[in-house]
This record gives structure tokens, sequence and C-alpha cells, in this order.
């Protein structure tokens, strides 16, 4: 995903810029990124509407520069848990946390991440696909180092990240119960992972 924004250099460039990312986040939250407009954006961060060209071609733009943003953030943000601890059950314990209270305290990112989907299905596409090629790689070590079974680590990936993705929403919504005790979640969660769904049943033996 590559966008053509323009750094700020200065400290006054950054605030102005900070401002106008910060506004677009709240608008596109708000309003979705169809009911934003610029002069909506530049409106709510007190620039002048000229000063929003200075930075981004377009808003499509802005928007792409916020899939960018959010998913360093995500991955900044797993990668520091995930760093402290040794073992694939470990990481994924601590991968999985880290993502459900990182949503609950930014709940925009998932309305904005997910709405990319009527955007521009290429934006959505790309966006999961980052993250499944860099699960892929980590589950591969994990399976050459012995700690998980050989599997499929493609379809692996994004059976884990729907897992989180829908239990980071499940508490973000706040839906159901104990949505206040994220170690409960990530528990049930993780005994799912390593003990499946079903039970075995002893074979039916026939004469």
């Amino acid at each position: 995903m590559q966008t053509l924004i323009k750094e700020p250099l200065t400290r006054n460039a950054k605030n102005t810029f900070n401002a106008i990312i910060d506004a677009a986040i709240n608008c596109f939250y708000e309003k979705g990124y169809h009911g934003t407009t610029v002069n909506t954006i530049t409106k709510n961060a007190g620039v002048a509407a000229g000063t929003f060209y200075l930075y981004f071609p377009s808003k499509l733009d802005l928007y792409k520069h916020l899939l960018i943003m959010f998913s360093h953030n995500i991955r900044r943000e797993i990668a520091a848990k995930v760093s402290q601890v040794d073992s694939r059950y470990d990481k994924e314990r601590e991968g999985i946390k880290a993502f459900i209270e990182l949503v609950k305290s930014q709940p925009h990112m998932y309305n904005i991440i997910w709405e990319s989907l009527y955007i521009d299905r290429t934006l959505f596409k790309n966006y999961y696909a980052s993250f499944a090629e860099r699960y892929v790689k980590g589950l591969d070590r994990s399976v050459e180092k012995g700690e998980i079974r050989a599997v499929d680590t493609e379809v692996t990936s994004f059976i884990l990240m729907g897992i989180t993705n829908f239990i980071g929403l499940k508490v973000m919504l706040d839906i159901g119960q104990n949505n206040d005790d994220v170690n409960y979640i990530v528990n049930v969660v993780m005994d799912l992972i390593e003990h499946g769904l079903f039970i075995h049943r002893n074979p039916v033996h026939t004469a």
C-alpha cells in the first residue's frame, strides 16, 4: 500500500499534520469515509481547507495513511508483548491479549480498517494479506522447532486472525458477558486453541 503524503518537517507542521490526522480519525469513526469531506476534516482540525493539500493529495491518500499507521501500531504493540515470552503458546496468548486491549482502548481502528472493504476491496485484501504473511513466517518457525504440529500455516494464520478479530469485536462492542475480564476471555481462547473443540470418541467397530 503506497501513499503520496508529504511528511511534515518543522514542529508547527507536525502539529498541523497531527491535528488533521486526529480530526480525520474522529470524522471517519463518526461519519464514515463517504460521509466525511476534506472540508469537514479541516474544520474539525481548526486549519484552513487548503492546508490539507500541503500534506495529502486526496482524502483517499489520507485514509491509506491511517491504515498503514494502524497496521504499524498494532504490530508494534503485539511485538512488544510477544518479545517478552519464548514459547509459541505464550506468544499467541500475549499477542491476542495485546490486540484486545489495544482495540478496547482505540475502538475507532475497527471502524476505519473494516470500512476499507467498502472503499476499495484491494485495500482490505492487502491489509490482511500483509498480516497473514508475517504470521505465516512465525508459524513456520514454530513448526520447525516442534512447538506446533505440521499444519497449513497460511490457513491457520487466517483462523487465528479471525479468532482474534472477533474476540476483539466482542470486547470492544461489549457483546455478551465477561468483557471487562480480558484475562478470562484470553484463557478461554487459548484453552480452545490448545485442546480443540470436539471430544475424541472411540471408533465404532462393526462386526
